[in-house]
C-alpha cells in the first residue's frame, strides 16, 4: 500500500453557530452540522460535544471508506503471472 499524506483538520464553530470540519489553515467547510435552535434547547449547552462526535464519526467513515477502496483498487490492479 502506499504511504498516505497526513491532513490536519479542525472542528470550528463558526459565528452563525454551524459546526465544520476542514483543513488547518483553510476556510472550505467539508463537513458541515447545523443544529435546530430547537435541538440545542434540549441539548442543554452540550451541542459542541454532540457536533464533535457527528463530525469524528464521518471523518472515521471517510478514512475507512478510503482505505476500504484503496484496497479494492490494489487488489484488481495485481498482474498474476
Amino acid at each position: 500500500m502506499k504511504d498516505s499524506k497526513v491532513t490536519a483538520l479542525e472542528i470550528v464553530q463558526l459565528p452563525n453557530d454551524e459546526f465544520v470540519v476542514r483543513k488547518a489553515g483553510d476556510d472550505t467547510a467539508l463537513l458541515t452540522i447545523n443544529i435546530s435552535d430547537e435541538f440545542k434547547d434540549k441539548l442543554e449547552g452540550l451541542q459542541i460535544d454532540l457536533a464533535s462526535k457527528m463530525l469524528i464519526a464521518g471523518i472515521e467513515y471517510l478514512s475507512e471508506s478510503s482505505q476500504i477502496e484503496a484496497a479494492n483498487l490494489e487488489s484488481k490492479t495485481q498482474t498474476l503471472h
